[in-house]
């Protein structure tokens, strides 16, 4: 009787991890975004598909701006989680650099997150506690608690979540600790399944999309992505429609930066 109650409680255990997972296809990230010029729109971001990129196998990230999720556009970068908790990031295109972390979701009170901004400037975010939160679906998910400068002298918090991600959104929230800019980025809702599992936002309010054609009409179609910029900008026009002599590019303090 023993040995079977051992087995099941093995069992429990280790679809528990199982579900933990950062990395799956059946989830989708309402990640809301604004901009001083624009106003704020919401983006769906999901995994789909597999990858192999040096021996290692990456999961394809597509997203998309429809409220019915019918065009979904390939994201230009891969991602993937290890046996240790850590999951990395990396390009689509050859030659660009390597994979970097993501998330790790071993670290305990005390330790600190590296985000390598440059070649030669590396910014740290330490740990402030590790709890746990109660998902909508009754599932219990680690939760661990950042602290970082939010402008010079003064200091936020922030918190990863196992298994769902950073409360800034999934991707781009590295840049969020570490750099001022004139953007910002929210995770309104986590979904698992279709279900809507966590939340920063009411349920009727997880999707947000700028119809007026008036507020659209003066939106550039150029499209500049990524959104950080870590360390690519790819710019995508019609050469049939834009001949462009000069390109150039300010900070949001007005300081030309290339």
């Amino acid at each position: 009787m023993k040995k079977i109650i051992l087995i099941l409680t093995f069992f429990s255990f280790a679809l528990s991890l199982c579900a933990q997972s950062l990395v799956q296809e059946n989830k989708e990230w309402y990640i809301g975004e604004a901009f001083i010029t624009q106003p704020p729109i919401t983006f769906i971001l999901k995994m789909e598909g597999d990858t192999l990129v040096d021996d290692k196998l990456y999961k394809k990230i597509f997203g998309t701006q429809d409220t019915v999720n019918q065009v979904w556009t390939q994201s230009t970068q891969l991602i993937r989680e290890d046996s240790s908790k850590k999951v990395w990031i990396r390009n689509i295109f050859a030659g660009q650099p390597e994979e970097h972390l993501l998330y790790d979701f071993d670290l305990v009170e005390g330790d600190s997150f590296s985000i390598n901004l440059s070649s030669n400037e590396m910014c740290k975010i330490p740990v402030t506690n590790v709890d746990s939160v109660i998902l909508a679906n009754g599932e219990t998910r680690k939760r661990i608690s950042f602290s970082f400068e939010l402008f010079e002298g003064i200091f936020d918090e922030t918190f990863w979540i196992e298994g769902v991600g950073s409360q800034f959104g999934l991707l781009t929230h590295l840049g969020a600790y570490c750099q001022n800019t004139d953007y910002g980025q929210w995770l309104r809702c986590y979904f698992e399944e279709g279900e809507r599992v966590f939340g920063q936002v009411p349920e009727d309010e997880c999707f947000r999309l700028v119809t007026s054609t008036e507020k659209l009409g003066g939106i550039s179609p150029i499209k500049i992505y990524p959104n950080p910029v870590l360390n690519f900008l790819f710019l995508e026009f019609s050469a049939a429609d834009y001949s462009f002599t000069e390109i150039s590019i300010f900070n949001i303090q007005g300081t030309s930066v290339y």
